[in-house]
């Protein structure tokens, strides 16, 4: 395989969904053959002496694109023989790649591409490292088109999404499931619908809460849990209290208690949205992977890459317009018909186990960077 250094700020033991996906891919790749570059965090020497490939660290708690950081690359892809450099993200960290004198790839998750890409200024500095980049790793088809209208042309983009550990995500059985709901305070029969996310405005939870509302005037003792963290999350605690949602929100939960959440829900729903004329969305939704592979059928709204991990009538909703009413009619639809909603997760689940297991997804990242280090740069 590939010798590479993989240049980031985002690496464990710092926590986020960036760190995650990076973690989970690279730490399953020949060791012999990785070197990663990143940024200090508090534990970081006991983490790194326990991994069997290099970490190297920075003194600076970010890796700004200066002269700096590109002397420092070199040296490192000099003094460990690599073969290629991977920079994420694209921006500003990409900078670097086209003053390397090597060849380098870049990884772009949604976000960080979809802004640039809208705005002239920016929009030069992203085809700048593009242009120059012999591949781009993508963590979705979402960040990949991104990527294209950035350039106006069509790039060697490699998609490799988001995944799921499905030993760790997985059905619940019944006894199961009532020992979750207890533990977690929850009533044992009824209906369940659940959310996990930051609670930001892009999330769609106000539109989840007000979808509640209308669908406990149906199932009377229906139960919503949102988890997480946000600055939402005091809008979202009154609106609740407002439109008499049967809504909580328990804040972050430890590990354990997420995987027993999402196995004992009948339903998952994240109304994602997009915002601010496409400046703003979702880049993939590994949340929607994780119920999938518990067995839950999602309802997501059409934002970024949502779709792609939501398949629309095989393993859940996708809504084009997520309304109060109409994410309340996809769900209520759901809870009204247990043998499609056993048939609808068992379909999550197959799906997830065939094509977002991380250890599917990094053979396909070790037959992506060989193939990048005999592409052309550009």
């Amino acid at each position: 395989m590939t010798r590479h250094l993989l240049v980031t700020n985002d690496f464990p033991p710092k926590v986020g969904g960036i760190q995650n996906y990076l973690w989970e891919l690279w730490r399953r790749l020949p060791p012999q053959d990785v070197v990663v570059h990143t940024t200090p965090y508090e534990g970081a020497d006991a983490f790194d002496a326990a991994q069997p490939f290099t970490v190297t660290r920075s003194r600076e708690p970010w890796l700004l694109p200066g002269p700096h950081l590109v002397r420092r690359v070199r040296r490192l892809a000099r003094s460990h023989a690599v073969d290629l450099v991977v920079i994420d993200p694209a921006l500003p960290a990409g900078l670097i790649g086209p003053r390397l004198d090597l060849p380098y790839a870049v990884i772009v998750h949604g976000a960080e591409v979809a802004v640039p890409a809208r705005l002239p200024g920016a929009r030069r500095l992203l085809r700048r490292v593009l242009d120059g980049a012999v591949g781009v790793v993508a963590a979705g088809g979402y960040a990949a088109r991104e990527c294209e209208r950035a350039l106006g042309h069509p790039l060697p983009a490699f998609l490799i999404p988001p995944g799921v550990d499905i030993d760790r995500f997985k059905h619940q059985t019944s006894a199961e499931r009532i020992e979750a709901r207890r533990r977690l305070g929850l009533q044992i029969g009824a209906p369940t619908v659940v959310s996990v996310s930051r609670l930001v405005p892009r999330k769609g939870m106000d539109t989840l809460i007000r979808s509640a509302a209308l669908l406990a005037g149906v199932h009377e003792d229906l139960q919503v849990v949102i988890a997480g963290r946000g600055r939402d999350r005091r809008r979202l605690t009154r609106l609740a209290a407002r439109v008499g949602a049967p809504v909580r929100l328990p804040g972050r939960l430890s590990d354990g208690d997420l995987v027993s959440l999402y196995g004992c829900a009948d339903v998952f729903a994240m109304l994602c949205r997009t915002r601010w004329r496409g400046l703003e969305q979702e880049g993939f939704g590994i949340v929607f992977l994780e119920a999938a592979a518990a067995g839950v059928p999602q309802v997501a709204g059409r934002s970024g890459g949502a779709h792609e991990a939501v398949v629309d009538g095989e393993t859940g909703v996708v809504l084009d317009e997520a309304t109060p009413r109409s994410a309340a009619a996809a769900i209520g639809a759901l809870l009204d018909d247990p043998d499609r909603l056993k048939e609808i997760g068992d379909a999550a689940r197959r799906r997830v186990e065939a094509d977002f297991s991380y250890d599917v997804l990094a053979s396909q990242l070790r037959g992506a960077l060989d193939a990048m280090v005999k592409q052309p740069p550009g």
